[in-house]
């Protein structure tokens, strides 16, 4: 009734906690404007970070406004560290990805994706096939970082949105 518009009273308090954790998601994502995306953690471009999923589902470093032009739910959002994506991606920009999937997405091949390699990184990269099967080529946007080749991946994610960190809208 309530998606319907069909209940013309609001709802109790009491049902829209319960509401929210039937979606899991948290009260205020139900009765804002502004739907609120959990910085889950930081990728590396330039920086070496390690891929840790330290937050409870819907924790983070901070929320984020969530771009209109992007999905409400599946969403992950990661902050930069690191210079060797700029000019185009600078450290403390915040990149959205989805991870829908196991594995490599083959929309993050031949463009800037997110990725996390064997050995535990979380890199924001150009992904390029590599020279051997089943590796990735990975490549910066400027002469900061080398390119690393044929590194195998445990998964990768096409960059869905990128945010400067001036721009962002936090909540």
């Amino acid at each position: 009734m309530l998606e319907r518009g069909a209940n013309q009273k609001k709802p109790s308090t009491t049902l829209l906690e319960e509401i929210a954790r039937a979606l899991d998601v948290p009260v205020h994502a139900l009765i804002s404007d502004n739907r609120p995306v959990a910085v889950a953690g930081r990728v590396g471009a330039g920086a070496t970070v390690e891929l840790v999923d330290a937050y409870a589902k819907g924790d983070g470093l901070y929320h984020v406004a969530c771009p209109d032009d992007l999905p409400a739910s599946g969403i992950v959002a990661v902050e930069v560290q690191g210079d060797s994506m700029s000019p185009i991606i600078q450290n403390g920009d915040v990149l959205f990805f989805t991870r829908h999937f196991v594995g490599i997405d083959e929309n993050a091949i031949n463009r800037v994706g997110i990725c996390e390699t064997a050995d535990g990184r979380a890199l924001v990269k150009y992904i390029r096939p590599g020279r051997e099967p089943h590796t990735f080529d990975l490549h910066s946007a400027n002469n900061s970082n080398q390119t690393e080749y044929s590194v195998p991946l445990k998964w990768a994610a096409p960059l869905r949105r990128h945010i400067s960190q001036q721009d962002i809208q936090r909540l």
